[in-house]
């Protein structure tokens, strides 16, 4: 009974090491394309090595486990084929795993992607609510083109297209992450979350949007001064997703009605605060 719980133990650890040795293999050839010849002969050796070593220890385990036993004629040539072939089928179903894995990682990307301006879709923001701490503080921004409708009408869906990719492009510089999550909501409008957020930094990244994106855009022959409206709310107490999308997107329509190129803050109690670009502010 202890002979087969020693060879039992042994042939657990043989298997562990046979693990280790694939996944250290698959780490090292990795992106093996190194134009420098002293690192890719360092990482050669290396992979020997590993490999020389992995079989040396399997072969060290399988002599303990047979240690009791009569060793056969050419045992030592068999032992190595036979944990040689080991290596290649672990090394053959842990690739094909990281393969599987990684086109998984590849259609999320995809489904959570916006396909013309590489932000996070609707798909990303529902992801993102669903998994938002429950009293988390926020800042919403809703942001929306000024005229995009008229250019889009105007000058055709390819130029209002180059519009938002330039637009978009413009946006992902102010993401932070696991702090700020940018989404585009669909046709002209974007949502910024902001993670750990009050007022002034709120106001702050407003500011600092539309100094990025109000501006003349050069698309194609055209030359678009485009200027974007903002809406701001800010999370009290426990999250509702669609409460703070409502008002972050009602801010919005008034910074809009105040003149337009300008952020809006809601506030409870429907009273709005709204500044321009250029600093100067209104109350309403």
């Amino acid at each position: 009974m202890m002979e087969e719980a020693r060879n039992y133990i042994l042939a657990l650890f043989s298997v562990l090491i046979a693990a280790l040795t694939v996944y250290s293999l698959l780490r090292l050839t990795r992106n093996f394309t190194y134009k420098n010849q002293r690192a890719r002969a360092v990482r050669t050796s290396l992979i020997i090595l590993l490999a020389s070593g992995g079989l040396y220890g399997m072969h060290w385990l399988g002599k303990q486990s047979q240690s009791g036993l009569k060793q056969a004629e050419g045992s030592l040539f068999i032992s190595l084929v036979l944990y040689t072939l080991t290596l290649l089928a672990l090394t053959y179903l842990f690739s094909k795993l990281r393969q599987i894995l990684t086109e998984r990682e590849q259609l999320k990307e995809l489904a959570y992607r916006d396909t013309l301006t590489g932000l996070l879709n609707k798909n990303g923001m529902d992801h993102f609510w669903d998994h938002c701490k429950p009293n988390e503080q926020l800042a919403v921004l809703f942001l929306d083109l000024d005229r995009f409708k008229s250019i889009n009408d105007r000058l055709g869906h390819h130029v209002g297209d180059l519009l938002l990719q330039a637009v978009g492009g413009s946006l992902k510089q102010f993401t932070s992450k696991g702090k700020r999550h940018i989404f585009r909501n669909g046709g002209d409008e974007f949502v910024i979350v902001a993670k750990r957020c009050g007022r002034k930094e709120a106001e702050q990244l407003a500011m600092q949007i539309l100094e990025q994106t109000t501006r003349v855009y050069s698309l194609e022959r055209h030359e678009l001064f485009v200027s974007v409206s903002i809406g701001i709310t800010l999370s009290h107490g426990r999250i509702d997703p669609m409460r703070l999308l409502k008002e972050a997107d009602s801010a919005m329509y008034s910074a809009k009605q105040l003149g337009k190129g300008r952020y809006t803050i809601h506030k409870q109690g429907n009273t709005l605060q709204s500044v321009n670009w250029a600093g100067s502010s209104k109350a309403n």
